[in-house]
């Protein structure tokens, strides 16, 4: 395995999945692109939020959630890249993972609820039914 792509909000779950990749793959010549999604505008207003309104900067939290990927990750020796993308984080997984010819695709069994089950939602479920790669679904201990 070469290139991997692991999905994360943040959540237990998803830092479950990153602990595991870098667990399993220390010390091997790896890329391990690191995918968080947010919604987009368009579905942010569908839901109430305008324009005139400051919501969260998702695209801030995304970043923090990532960089605490990327940490991990390198620590264990690993080339790292991080994505933030505006869409549905299973079909945002799934991109990148074509993008990237991934021979992997790593997330945790499932999210939190609130705003981060809305930004990951039952993404598990989905990939396991579309991913035209290997999928690794990790539990949390």
């Amino acid at each position: 395995m070469n290139t991997i792509v692991v999905g994360t909000d943040g959540s237990s779950g998803a830092e479950a999945a990153v602990e595991r990749i870098a667990d399993l793959m220390r010390g091997r010549q790896a890329t391990v692109h690191v995918v968080c999604a947010v919604p987009a505008r368009s579905a942010l207003e569908r839901i109430g939020v305008s324009a005139r309104q400051d919501p969260v900067d998702l695209r801030g939290v995304a970043a923090d959630v990532l960089a605490r990927a990327e940490r991990r990750l390198v620590e264990a020796g690993l080339t790292v890249d991080k994505q933030v993308r505006e869409g549905d984080p299973a079909h945002v997984i799934l991109d990148v993972a074509e993008d990237q010819h991934a021979d992997l695709i790593v997330v945790g069994a499932r999210g939190n609820t609130g705003l981060r089950r809305f930004m990951l939602g039952n993404v598990a479920g989905k990939l396991s039914h579309h991913a035209a790669t290997s999928l690794l679904i990790v539990r949390q201990d």
